[in-house]
């Protein structure tokens, strides 16, 4: 997680689909939000969501699980890449497009 003030952004969990039932990232989540209010964090941030309700989106569950924990969409500017190599940037571009 990120700490910058009173808000706490949840970076990257890895979940899979293996062993899922035992749920290990809410487990995760949780930790880390515990340790966000014991910092006196204001915000938890998921961060991203999908942006539609489609049953066909593989992000949905996703999304289901963030509201799931009492979260709300909010929307920000958004993200970009700054490549501080080009061709290194350019050639994770490629690997990414290849998965």
């Amino acid at each position: 997680m990120l700490i910058v003030g009173g808000h706490v952004w949840y970076s990257y969990g890895a979940s899979t689909s293996r062993k899922r039932e035992v749920q290990p990232n809410n487990a995760m989540q949780w930790r880390m939000m515990c340790d966000a209010h014991e910092l006196g964090a204001r915000v938890y941030d998921f961060r991203g969501i999908t942006d539609t309700l489609e049953e066909s989106d593989h992000l949905l569950g996703l999304l289901r699980f963030k509201v799931g924990a009492g979260g709300e969409a909010v929307e920000y500017a958004g993200e970009w890449d700054f490549p501080l190599n080009r061709l290194l940037h350019k050639a994770f571009d490629i690997y990414l497009a290849c998965r």
